[in-house]
């Protein structure tokens, strides 16, 4: 099966991933720094995310500093509203799982017929791409901290 039919199928349910992912940040008592935004102030870049990660999955691309341009930049912004490291990394390996999660629904769905080597290297193209934005993120909050010269 062609990885764009994933990226579909991910791409269908992106308002309904976006909305899960808001309830499961909000839900989770380990991340505090969401407390002062608005769902849509917490929601900002996910959308774009998911989209990106569709792109990669569409070309069967590895994300690299280069083709993760929305990640970094929901890292940043992050980081400029003030939320602590640790929540985020928190809240975009809530993203990670509930895109591993619907992507796992796929191979219960007749009409996607999703072979198992294909799911396998979507799970990891996922992966990576999350990793990608949590080193990009990390990297941001480090450089903040370091004296200058």
């Amino acid at each position: 099966m062609a990885h764009a039919d994933l990226a579909g199928w991910i791409e269908r349910h992106k308002d309904k991933l976006t909305s899960r992912w808001i309830d499961a940040v909000r839900a989770d008592v380990r991340i505090q720094s969401d407390a002062d935004l608005s769902d849509e102030g917490l929601r900002n870049h996910i959308p774009a995310v998911i989209e990106e990660v569709c792109e990669l999955l569409r070309s069967a691309t590895p994300p690299t500093i280069s083709n993760t341009q929305e990640a970094r930049v929901h890292a940043y912004i992050r980081f400029r509203q003030g939320y602590r490291v640790r929540d985020l990394v928190r809240e975009i390996s809530l993203l990670r799982l509930l895109l591993l999660d619907h992507l796992a629904q796929s191979l219960f769905e007749e009409s996607l017929n999703v072979a198992t080597e294909s799911f396998v290297t979507a799970m990891r193209l996922i992966d990576a791409y999350i990793d990608e934005e949590i080193s990009y993120a990390v990297s941001v909050y480090t450089e903040t901290m370091k004296p200058h010269e």
